[in-house]
């Protein structure tokens, strides 16, 4: 009787430990997309503000943004990586 109480014990605690660790991956998740986010609206910010500023590159609170202007068109790059791409008609 003993070990049958042991053993349903222990296959619980499996349960349990299974489904915090679902939980806990997905919050991990769910942090890092956040993160992502917040990083991608500070680069458009800081976009944003070397437009209005008439500049082509600015660099402000750890984030670097490069804008180009040719013809109708802007083009905002981070580090080198294509973030917006806008066309006016």
């Amino acid at each position: 009787m003993k070990a049958y109480i042991l053993l349903e014990s222990l296959v619980a605690l499996g349960i349990l430990a299974s489904i915090v660790s679902l939980v806990l991956s997905e919050i991990n998740l769910n942090r890092k997309d956040l993160q992502a986010n917040l990083h991608r609206q500070e680069v458009l910010n800081v976009a944003n503000m070397a437009v209005q500023t008439g500049q082509d590159s600015l660099t402000l609170n750890g984030v670097s943004v490069r804008v180009v202007k040719k013809g109708g068109q802007i083009s905002v790059y981070d580090n080198e990586k294509l973030l917006l791409q806008a066309e006016k008609e």
